[in-house]
């Protein structure tokens, strides 16, 4: 037992650790997958938010060119307004840009956009302030001015911001490609460690199976040398069982013949002990014959018609005044006389010498027994009855079992009695079965077929050999 609790105690140890290593890889996986999956979205927002307000200063530039071109040419107001408007965009998005986390390339870049912005927008503002002073038909020599010195600025600022834009696009596309490069590298990770938490999940199994393997070994040598070890001991019992009936029954005889020629009272009484020892021995060899042949698996019976009637004559013959000896009551009865039953009637009445023998055993003085007999559909059922002190209601599964007796001081017996009935019943194809509760007396019962009605069976005396109580 402390051998399987230490096995018990580690199988649930190693199973525990397989299960928390499995769930920590699970949970460093999520985690890592998180962190990166975290940090590139945090990166690529970055980026495209950097990428949107370079792709806004190219727009504002725009629309300053065109507001500024048509204030030039018509000196509305509308346009200079919309003008200064593209303008203010223009600066709040360069300070957006700045106040990014710029590498030192991009930082260079935003430099040169404001760098050609600031000579793009003075030149935008002397071209307005002569404008506000000229006369209306003037506005030619400013368009000209405009198309022939803005413009190349404003190109220079287009090419600068498209420059800033491509490094923006170069960045998030080198970006993807390392962040692809980093879940490569994670899967791999991730695949080893699933991998090494597999071989350690089946070195663990194949430990416990070896181990498993190695107990179950253990138990079916262990089944087998017992097996070996009991058939040993059967054929060594029915050997024995089978040479002592010889000089038991020749002792039996002699002690016989010595009790009916001997003169001395006193010889005849030894030689009557000595029959009734030679009698007790042969009932004992009997039943380790019995055992042997149950245990083998090839104990049979011939059944024949029986009559009920006769077989519970014979057994009150014999156990009526034992009862009687013992200050018990004995009853007994037939529900519906003149059943008869297929059986090897033997065996019928060692049964009952088993189960009565038992009864009267248990029941104190004053008590009382009870065989009855009735009828149950095809079979006929036998009940033995006493109110005795009863059995616990865990032992009566076990009751039938070889060497089982009951622990009750003062009550000895083989604990073959009980064992060889189940046998007998069974070989009749009936059932036998046990009813009780302590304090309140045991009921056994056994069923037997019925025969079809042919009569009354023959006197006992001319069937077979005299009935011996067990």
């Amino acid at each position: 037992m402390p051998t399987r609790s230490r096995f018990e105690a580690k199988a649930r140890v190693g199973y525990a650790l397989l299960t928390l290593l499995l769930a920590a890889g699970m949970a460093f996986s999520v985690r890592r997958f998180s962190s990166v999956a975290d940090a590139q979205i945090a990166w690529l927002r970055a980026e495209e938010h950097e990428i949107t307000l370079a792709k806004r200063l190219r727009w504002n530039c725009e629309l300053a060119m065109v507001n500024g071109r048509g204030y030039l040419i018509s000196g509305d107001d509308s346009f200079l307004k919309a003008a200064q408007d593209s303008r203010a965009r223009f600066d709040e998005n360069v300070r957006a840009l700045r106040r990014q986390t710029l590498s030192p390339t991009s930082l260079q870049l935003v430099e040169e956009v404001e760098q050609t912005a600031r000579r793009f927008m003075r030149l935008r503002e002397e071209l307005f302030t002569a404008r506000q002073q000229a006369r209306s038909e003037d506005a030619g020599p400013l368009v000209r001015r405009l198309d022939e010195e803005l413009m190349p600025l404003r190109r220079a600022l287009d090419g600068s911001l498209a420059r800033l834009v491509e490094h923006k696009e170069d960045r998030l596309t080198e970006r993807y490609d390392k962040a692809r490069a980093d879940l490569d590298r994670l899967e791999v990770r991730l695949y080893t460690l699933l991998g090494s938490l597999v071989l350690a999940g089946v070195g663990i199994a194949w430990y416990f199976t070896s181990r498993l393997g190695g107990s179950y070994n253990q138990v079916r040598e262990a089944r087998e040398a017992a097996r070996r070890a009991v058939a040993a001991r059967d054929e060594l019992m029915g050997i024995v069982a089978h040479d002592l009936r010889n000089p038991l029954g020749a002792i039996t005889l002699k002690a016989a013949l010595l009790r009916k020629t001997s003169d001395s009272e006193r010889v005849r009484h030894h030689a009557e002990s000595m029959e009734h020892v030679a009698k007790r021995m042969e009932h004992l060899i009997r039943t380790m014959l019995d055992v042997t042949t149950i245990e083998a698996s090839k104990f049979s019976v011939t059944p024949v018609p029986c009559a009920v009637d006769d077989l519970l004559r014979e057994t009150l013959e014999v156990f009526g005044p034992l009862a009687e000896s013992r200050q018990v009551r004995f009853d007994h009865g037939v529900k519906e006389p003149g059943l008869v039953i297929r059986a090897e009637r033997e065996r019928v009445l060692q049964v009952l010498s088993n189960l009565l023998g038992n009864a009267l055993k248990f029941t104190p003085q004053g008590g009382r027994v009870t065989l009855s007999v009735h009828r149950e559909g095809t079979m006929a059922c036998f009940a033995v009855a006493d109110t005795g002190p009863g059995i616990p209601r865990e032992n009566l599964p076990s009751i039938f079992e070889r060497f089982w007796k009951d622990e009750t001081p003062g009550k000895k017996g083989t604990g073959l009695g009980l064992y060889i009935a189940k046998g007998i019943i069974d070989a009749h194809k009936g059932r036998i079965w046990a009813e009780s509760e302590v304090g309140h007396g045991a009921r056994f019962c056994f069923t037997l077929p019925l025969a079809e009605p042919a009569g009354r069976e023959a006197p006992a005396e001319e069937i077979g050999a005299p009935f011996h109580p067990a």
